[in-house]
């Protein structure tokens, strides 16, 4: 997959700003701080989820004084390109592909399928398992169209049987069925994510042997509140059991929206043993491992973003870094210095100065 152009108006601080990019290549996006090098990767990453990374209001993305914003490219997938537009006003997305509106996001998400790699990720290991929950849901709702309609229905049936918990008197009849729909939706969504969590470490243990010379185990558990061994059993019996502290405190207390992930080193969390260094390349690994399971389901590469990677990375790992990303993918790098020509040899690659929300390529 890759983007051939990209035009964005009064997108943070590109009031109006083109650029075409280059198929299966690297592209350094390059220029001193606050010139709009992470606003660039981040338009991207909009046009892939609909979301930022850096803020849950869209109305932020937009530059001071103006009303909306806009971003629009065309990007070329199996052979085909296609034409994709957002706009953003009044609280509102608008979505196009081929000028035609989008009416649910659902349609739009994963058209554009990018991964992304910045500093705050490292965070992941710390924050809530709210934030680990939609880590994994996020790259499943890409690639799975069942997943996608399985999570949503659950999370509907969710906030129905909660609605029924909070009436005066509850309906056991109605309870049921919302309940048994829930069981049914959870069964799908547990296996899948069990599935891509067990496939994702698998290959991040691979790629994490590239970053270190010591002998370090990574992996990650899902953690829910059933054995997995018979779901419908044991999601049956665990309901009934919740059934009556449900009806008191008038909400579902169990369910797949509880769920976390604990990632560990050597068996030991690792928010609690890993140093910024190694949490940094058990990331980039999961990053790289996720653009192969990609590849495996798709049948090509997403488009792989990595802002502000080298910041904290030893020449050495700079360029194993770049020595194993694929050939055939299209990739975006920010960077305030100048990246190593011998790094690159083995990649199509060029450059691109950002400055003051100008883009211009320059030969290196």
């Amino acid at each position: 997959m890759n983007i051939c152009s990209l035009k964005l108006r009064n997108f943070r601080n590109y009031d109006m700003a083109e650029c075409v990019f280059r198929p299966n290549s690297i592209c350094i996006l390059e220029g001193k701080n606050a010139q709009g090098k992470t606003n660039l990767i981040e338009s991207i990453y909009y046009l892939s989820h609909l979301r930022s990374f850096r803020t849950p209001s869209s109305s932020s993305l937009i530059l001071e004084n103006q009303d909306f914003f806009m971003i629009q490219a065309q990007i070329e997938s199996h052979q085909r390109k296609e034409e994709l537009k957002i706009v953003s006003m009044d609280h509102e997305k608008h979505l196009y592909h081929f000028n035609d509106p989008i009416r649910r996001y659902s349609d739009f998400i994963g058209i554009v399928n990018a991964v992304l790699f910045c500093p705050d990720d490292l965070m992941l290991f710390q924050q809530s398992p709210k934030i680990r929950r939609r880590f994994i849901d996020m790259e499943l709702i890409k690639i799975s169209k069942r997943y996608t309609s399985t999570l949503n229905h659950y999370q509907k049936m969710l906030k129905e049987r909660n609605s029924i918990l909070k009436r005066e008197k509850v309906d056991p009849v109605l309870l049921e069925t919302m309940t048994e729909q829930m069981i049914q939706d959870q069964i799908i969504i547990l296996k899948q994510r069990v599935s891509f969590l067990e496939d994702l470490m698998e290959k991040t243990r691979a790629f994490y042997s590239y970053f270190t010379k010591e002998k370090e185990e990574v992996g990650a558990r899902y953690q829910t509140f059933i054995s997995m061994d018979d779901l419908e059993t044991n999601l049956r019996n665990a309901y009934k059991k919740s059934e009556m502290r449900d009806k008191l405190y008038k909400k579902t207390h169990i369910g797949i929206h509880k769920d976390d992930i604990d990632f560990h080193m050597n068996g030991i969390s690792v928010k609690e043993v890993a140093s910024q260094g190694q949490k940094r390349s058990f990331v980039l690994s999961m990053k790289l491992a996720l653009c192969q399971i990609i590849y495996e389901k798709q049948k090509e590469y997403p488009i792989l973003l990595l802002d502000d990677v080298f910041s904290e990375l030893d020449d050495h790992r700079c360029q194993k870094l770049i020595s194993i990303l694929p050939q055939k993918m299209q990739i975006f790098i920010t960077t305030t210095g100048n990246i190593e020509p011998s790094w690159l040899k083995d990649h199509k690659a060029y450059t691109i100065q950002v400055e003051n929300g100008h883009l211009r390529e320059v030969k290196k």
